[in-house]
């Protein structure tokens, strides 16, 4: 059978062949299957004892690599900045390992604007569906898709007896084939004699190179690291922009029925909350404004003061956006053309700027007598991103402008830039 008769019989159904692009973005596909083999192995190590620059100049390379046909938009440069200096400050004193879940999640939010695999085309508020999107759907999606380029792709090119090519792949492999049988031949050394091991150790730490040690199991355990990074990559890639387009509107459409409750009920329901928040600021107001004087209430040391009631505070503002969340979304009239709601929710946010104002005095209390911690640190960003989304959210219910974008944007550029400390 020869290559055509097969591409007919895969394009009728009587057999299950690959889709393989166009040849420019299939060559691109093949070399970016092949890099991800070491590219995982590297990373995988790296959870180790390996450097993990090396991983994110390959994962970086292999996306541009993949994504060089696709339309490069500023966000993408920004949300990339976010990702290096997020690794950059992975050592630092504030964050330490608690930076790398949050590096995983800008890595996979930079791949889907670079690929322009948004929802919106732009960080919005399907963000909820657009990382679901990048963690779940496209990797799994195209879990398969490496091999389907390397069995597909490969064999293509090496049916071409005539392509000129098909000898420098062919030494590549040869070479690739080469350097995994010396590195087994040198570990199997090395455990044979200890002059020999010391010797080798000696040139690779001249080298200033990590020592290679070959182990099954992390190789086994790249595998399906890479067959997600890729299917995250290229997947992302291919994902049909008509397709996602239409995805997002569904979306739209099924907030959109979302809308439902009265909004009179919504009226009364937060106004509830307002007069709760008025009464504990009436009550509490000598307790709770304390730290500005520098005066402690009757029975309380600093610690146990500046202690008391900040992670509650941060909490009810937390709370506060769930539920301006909720009215937005399900009231069946805007908030910003009913005055009477709109009123309400700014008080709320007023009311939960009063709040972040109150926690961080009872903070700054803490430091000033104590000193700084890479916990008060961290709780003093906290605080700082919850009133910043006050005046986002502020900023929005006031102009009608979205200020999603850059609630996220200042918020990531914040977190990254403590980490550096």
């Amino acid at each position: 059978m020869n290559e055509n008769e097969l591409e007919a019989r895969a394009a009728s159904g009587e057999i299950a062949a690959p889709i393989l692009p166009e040849k420019p973005v299939f060559r691109r596909e093949l070399a970016a299957a092949l890099l991800m083999y070491p590219s995982a192995f590297a990373y995988v190590r790296a959870l180790d004892d390996w450097p993990f620059w090396p991983f994110l100049l390959l994962f970086v390379g292999l996306t541009e690599l993949l994504c060089r046909e696709k339309p490069r938009s500023r966000e993408s440069w920004f949300w990339l900045g976010c990702m290096l200096l997020c690794w950059w400050g992975s050592h630092g004193r504030v964050w330490g390992d608690e930076v790398w879940l949050p590096l995983h999640a800008l890595a996979i939010w930079w791949v889907l604007h670079r690929s322009g695999a948004l929802l919106e085309r732009q960080s919005g508020h399907l963000l909820p569906l657009d990382m679901l999107n990048g963690a779940f759907v496209f990797p799994f999606r195209h879990f398969l898709l490496r091999l389907h380029c390397l069995a597909g792709g490969l064999g293509k090119l090496l049916r071409r007896q005539g392509n000129s090519r098909v000898p420098a792949l062919s030494a590549a492999l040869a070479a690739a084939s080469s350097l995994l049988l010396f590195a087994l031949a040198l570990r199997f050394l090395q455990a044979a004699d200890s002059a020999f091991e010391r010797l080798v150790t000696a040139v690779l730490g001249r080298l200033k190179l990590p020592e290679w040690r070959l182990r099954w199991f992390d190789f086994a355990l790249s595998l399906p690291v890479g067959a997600y990074l890729f299917g995250l990559i290229a997947g992302s890639c291919r994902e049909e922009r008509s397709v996602l387009d239409e995805r997002a509107e569904r979306a739209r459409l099924r907030l959109a029925g979302l809308r439902r409750v009265p909004h009179r009920v919504w009226l009364v329901l937060a106004a509830g909350f307002v007069l709760l928040y008025l009464l504990f600021f009436a009550v509490q107001a000598r307790y709770l404004f304390g730290a500005f004087s520098r005066r402690l209430p009757e029975g309380f040391i600093v610690s146990e003061y500046a202690r008391r009631g900040f992670f509650e505070l941060c909490r009810v503002m937390a709370l506060n956006f769930a539920l301006l969340w909720l009215l937005t979304r399900t009231a069946d009239r805007p908030a910003r053309e009913e005055p009477a709601l709109r009123l309400v929710c700014l008080l709320l946010l007023v009311e939960s700027l009063l709040f972040a104002v109150v926690a961080a005095s009872k903070l700054g209390l803490y430091i000033d007598c104590f000193g700084f911690t890479p916990l008060r640190f961290q709780s003093l960003w906290l605080v700082a991103v919850l009133a910043f989304g006050c005046l986002c959210a502020l900023g929005s219910l006031l102009t009608g402008k979205r200020s999603l974008r850059l609630f996220l944007g200042g918020a990531a550029l914040s977190f990254v830039l403590l980490g550096l400390y």
